[in-house]
């Protein structure tokens, strides 16, 4: 099965949020990456792209800090996905299924993009580099995304665990500097690079502008 076809199941979608963000721990993950995201964010206006949305996690964070003026459009590949949201489909002005190769908006239609769990997904560098491109082409401002950083405890962790057979699906991380190339491909640069935890996660949150 395809990663696209993956998510677009509906008893994965329907189970996504519960998986991922209940209980405790859950809650935790969630408000820190609200936390992160809208840290990042600061001085970007209002009209705010989230994609992919998935359920609408992050929703009703941006409709709070845009106010009721401003514009939160969601785009997910998954209908299933974005019909697992529930009530938070009232924090998006619009959500729509489509593809973030092939995004239905003009050039500079949004003031900032959110861009989580997904560009990591991606395992074709190239394809990467187009989806930045695509989101930097209808973003003015900054672009919010996540990526996997290799200068993190459960990055070493994983590596010594793939070297003895413990980790067979073990993916390297990268580290800035080849992160920042890969950026600077699609036009793009690093303006801030923030660890989601050095120590619990392998991955990082980074503020994007032009070039």
């Amino acid at each position: 099965m395809r990663k696209q076809d993956h998510w677009k199941d509906g008893e994965v979608a329907g189970s996504y949020d519960r998986t991922r963000f209940a209980g405790l721990g859950g809650a935790l993950k969630q408000r820190r990456d609200e936390s992160l995201v809208l840290r990042l964010l600061a001085g970007a206006g209002p009209r705010v792209l989230d994609l992919p949305c998935g359920t609408g996690r992050l929703g009703p964070a941006l409709r709070r800090r845009a106010g009721k003026r401003g514009s939160i459009v969601g785009v997910d590949l998954s209908r299933a996905m974005l019909d697992a949201g529930g009530g938070r489909a009232e924090a998006f002005s619009l959500r729509l299924e489509g593809s973030v190769f092939r995004l239905p908006f003009r050039g500079d239609a949004f003031d900032a993009a959110v861009v989580l769990r997904f560009l990591f997904h991606l395992d074709d560098t190239a394809e990467r580099i187009q989806a930045l491109a695509e989101i930097a082409r209808v973003t003015a401002g900054p672009i919010i995304c996540q990526v996997r950083y290799a200068a993190t405890v459960k990055h070493a962790s994983r590596a010594l665990r793939s070297r003895v057979g413990l980790a067979p699906r073990f993916r390297p991380s990268r580290g800035r500097r080849q992160i920042e190339t890969e950026i600077e491909a699609a036009g793009l640069r690093v303006d801030a690079l923030v660890p989601v935890s050095r120590v619990f996660s392998d991955k990082a949150i980074v503020r994007l502008v032009r070039r």
